[in-house]
């Protein structure tokens, strides 16, 4: 966000590229995923060096534990902005530390070495969480998920959603020209006339049996 003094259009345009690398690996789509980093920078200890192994945290906690993108987002960054105190957050929410974790973490903050301690508790995310927001993609719902995911980006194309709009303006006209009244006509015209033919075909279909059992007939008396 502008707000914090951290945009530029480089980053922005990592931050995107990002987002299209983890929703191929992800059931989360892409568009989700750059609102979770622009969440994420917010937090301003977060330096370079983690956030990229923050954000994957963020979407295996929120896999793991059945939590929306945001709050997963809001509960990582608090305690990687403050790792102190987030810890304890964490834990109250179910994500535990030993006591030697917790020292650690205090006396790396001490230090001065925020970066440290933010890794210490990536760390132990991965080993409780790691790989649970790809897991989820190799499910079955996870990979039906994921086709739409990249479906709705090919409808989007580069034009930044003008195909949706052309395909929702294609099947809106579409449904409009098959409710007119010109169409309902024709259609109607074309039930009745395979009505129509269905019903000579009927009328003349006894006729053709009968000459056909006539010939028959006549042929075998000629032949006797």
């Amino acid at each position: 966000p502008k707000s914090t003094g951290r945009y530029t259009p480089e980053l922005s345009k990592a931050i995107q590229g990002y987002s299209e690398e983890l929703q191929n690996l992800t059931t989360f789509e892409d568009d989700a995923i750059t609102a979770s980093q622009a969440l994420l920078l917010t937090f301003t200890k977060i330096g370079g060096e983690v956030f990229p192994d923050a954000e994957k945290s963020i979407l295996d906690v929120a896999t793991a534990m059945g939590m929306d993108l945001k709050s997963a987002t809001l509960q990582v960054g608090k305690a990687l902005n403050d790792p102190v105190k987030g810890i304890s957050a964490l834990s109250r929410a179910g994500i535990q530390f030993s006591a030697d974790q917790k020292e650690m973490i205090k006396a790396l903050v001490e230090t001065g070495d925020v970066a440290g301690a933010q890794r210490v508790i990536l760390k132990e995310l991965e080993t409780q969480f790691g790989g649970s927001a790809e897991a989820a993609r190799n499910t079955l719902g996870g990979a039906l998920q994921s086709l739409t995911n990249t479906f709705g980006n090919l409808l989007e194309g580069d034009s930044g959603g003008a195909g949706v709009v052309g395909v929702t303006k294609s099947i809106n006209e579409l449904t409009d020209t098959l409710n007119s009244p010109e169409a309902k006509e024709g259609f109607q015209a074309i039930v009745n006339g395979i009505f129509s033919i269905g019903t000579a075909l009927a009328e003349v279909t006894p006729k053709i049996v009968d000459f056909s059992q006539w010939v028959g007939e006549e042929l075998s008396f000629r032949h006797d």
